[in-house]
């Protein structure tokens, strides 16, 4: 198995081959906004974080190559235009630090990118916003950031990436981030992001200047994650700055972590005021929700016919994490009769299947039905979950 082609570098005969074989594993439409050598090798580069054999590795770069894909056109990542940070509400908002890429690259081409994580509040994010737009959200600012790496590739002919610098300094934990952190959340959204549908894209991250608690979450986090996580994300105490230098040049760093460069800046995060949380605003809907009972590493599918509709909406809360998504069969079933549970991997997903928590912000979303052919019915109805459905006002 040959090693993977190093960042700084255009692929040379062996990844060309490899991507090639990977394209002739892909099943689902490739947009030409995302269809290149690059974007296709990321996916092999982390198949060889864990797998040895060249046919494994080919396997299951195209197996998550072909899931992203899925994520792509269920979350619309195609589009010619992606909102940058400026537009991506969870910076409008200040939920989140910002820091801007900037054009300036470390030794081996990938795009630095720093920022200061002091101010960054969990709390603040999980009573504001629903847990599926943190996660659209974050969906959005990495295709943006995958954008920034593609233009590199482009003007340079070289495999590129985001060089992550993590200013801990001055961050303290508390006991909701604790939560965040044994839960399993945090570890989620790096398996999502980094790892599953973006993999390659943001490393190596330097997390400096941190204090020495950070090693308990750290442990906790590493625990869960694939092979290759502390790679990834390596964390450094004050004495970074050498580690950095090493090929970054000392006027690309920012004078707040030891270099000369004065005019990088950074957008703190605003703790949102506990009486700004997100409030129910509609007892009546609360009291007619459908109550159900999923078990701990249970599923319940909902199967339903709809034939005259112009969207499909949702409302609900949670006890707990759930996994949730829509998906399209495409024939009509009998929701009356006993079926075999339907592999969701042959469906076309149509709104992503994510992680969510809907209990400190329940979930309201909606999918726009527009491969229903009569949709000229101006009613309302009200779906259960055992695929019956009645007349019904208008709830949300």
């Amino acid at each position: 198995m040959a090693r993977r082609s190093p960042f700084g570098l255009p692929l040379n005969d062996e990844a060309k081959q490899l991507v090639n074989d990977v394209r002739l594993r892909i099943g689902q439409p490739i947009h030409p906004n995302f269809n290149t050598d690059f974007n296709v090798y990321r996916f092999i580069m982390a198949a060889e974080r864990t797998h040895r054999k060249e046919r494994d590795v080919i396997k299951y770069a195209a197996l998550a190559l072909n899931n992203h894909l899925r994520y792509r056109k269920a979350l619309n990542l195609d589009v010619e235009h992606i909102p940058s940070f400026d537009d991506n509400p969870i910076f409008q908002k200040k939920l989140m630090p910002r820091g801007e890429i900037l054009t300036k690259t470390d030794a081996q081409n990938r795009l630095l990118w720093y920022i200061e994580y002091a101010t960054i509040t969990v709390e603040s994010i999980a009573h504001s916003i629903r847990s599926s737009e943190a996660c659209k959200f974050q969906f959005l600012q990495f295709e943006h950031m995958l954008r920034k790496v593609m233009e590199q590739e482009e003007r340079t002919g070289r495999l590129s990436s985001l060089r992550h610098i993590v200013n801990m300094d001055g961050y303290e934990i508390n006991p909701f981030t604790m939560v965040f952190v044994t839960s399993g959340t945090l570890a989620y959204y790096s398996q999502l992001f980094h790892f599953e549908n973006y993999p390659e894209l943001v490393t190596p991250t330097d997390i400096v200047n941190i204090a020495k608690w950070i090693h308990v979450p750290y442990k906790i986090a590493k625990a869960m994650m694939p092979t290759g996580f502390s790679e990834k994300f390596r964390l450094h105490d004050r004495h970074f700055l050498e580690t950095l230098l090493e090929d970054i040049d000392v006027n690309d760093i920012p004078v707040s972590l030891g270099g000369n460069d004065t005019e990088i800046k950074f957008t703190d995060a605003i703790k949102i005021d506990p009486n700004n949380y997100w409030r129910v605003d509609n007892a009546d809907l609360i009291d007619a929700l459908e109550g159900f009972h999923v078990g701990a590493r249970k599923s319940r599918i909902v199967s339903i016919n709809v034939t005259t509709a112009r969207e499909l909406k949702w409302y609900f809360s949670t006890d707990g994490d759930i996994y949730f998504g829509v998906f399209f069969e495409g024939d009509a079933t009998n929701n009356n009769v006993e079926q075999v549970e339907p592999n969701l991997d042959n469906m076309d997903m149509v709104y992503p299947w994510l992680k969510i928590t809907a209990k400190l912000v329940h979930e309201i979303d909606h999918v726009n039905l527009n491969r229903i052919l009569d949709d000229t019915d101006n009613s309302y109805k009200r779906l259960y979950t055992d695929g019956t459905m009645s007349s019904a006002d208008r709830m949300i």
